[in-house]
């Protein structure tokens, strides 16, 4: 029987891809591939214009609206500003946790309403729209990249 091996240099090249997926003047990264939904609150993307701040919730940063209240009904969509990928990706309704909780699966798109768990807009390429999440139930919202959560790239949505 023979066994197969991988090429190292195919290894290499997508533990490059990895590392470089989301440097700022990295090649752009497939992802996102949605298109603005009429109406919808657009939550701006990007680590490098949104500064961090202070907030009741902690700190946030990356999103132009990271610190965001809608009323209940609303519609959301996440549009990626950088030229390197983001993810915008729920990590719960109880804070942000210490260390980043989201997990690799957050890379792909998943969910269509905020009070749905684990909920995540996928890999967002530059200039690349996320699906829209409905906003359907009164709470309080976490949610951060995958890549800088601890940057702190991260908000908050409040639903009234």
């Amino acid at each position: 029987m023979r066994r197969m091996r991988t090429p190292q240099g195919l290894v290499l090249a997508c533990l490059m891809a990895m590392l470089v997926a989301c440097t700022p003047g990295a090649p752009a990264q497939p992802g996102g591939s949605q298109t603005l939904v009429p109406g919808a609150i657009v939550i701006q993307v990007s680590l490098i214009k949104y500064q961090p701040q202070d907030t009741q919730f902690g700190k946030v940063a990356g999103y132009d609206n990271d610190n965001l209240t809608v009323h209940v009904g609303a519609v959301i969509q996440f549009h990626n500003q950088d030229s390197f990928t983001h993810p915008a990706s729920s990590v719960g309704t109880n804070g942000f946790p210490p260390g980043s909780p989201i997990q690799f699966s957050a890379r792909t798109p998943s969910g269509s309403d905020l009070a749905q768990a684990n909920w995540s807009s996928g890999d967002l390429g530059p200039d690349a729209y996320s699906q829209p999440f409905k906003a359907s139930t009164p709470g309080t919202y976490f949610y951060g990249c995958y890549f800088h959560y601890n940057t702190p790239m991260r908000g908050v949505i409040t639903v009234q």
